[in-house]
């Protein structure tokens, strides 16, 4: 879900992929600065996770 991504000035910076989201809402457990707003997808509902 996230990955490091060179800039063109040489830096690098944290980029979040949503599409690679399994909405397990650690990104805004662990965002220290609490810049991730996460809110729940779908009206809700969520994943459904069986056997877990």
């Amino acid at each position: 879900m996230y990955e490091f991504v060179k800039t063109d000035d040489g830096g690098e910076r944290l980029q979040i992929n949503a599409q690679n989201c399994v909405h397990c809402k650690t990104c805004d457990i662990k965002d220290p600065t609490q810049n991730i707003v996460w809110t729940t997808p779908e009206g809700g509902g969520g994943p459904n996770y069986p056997n877990m």
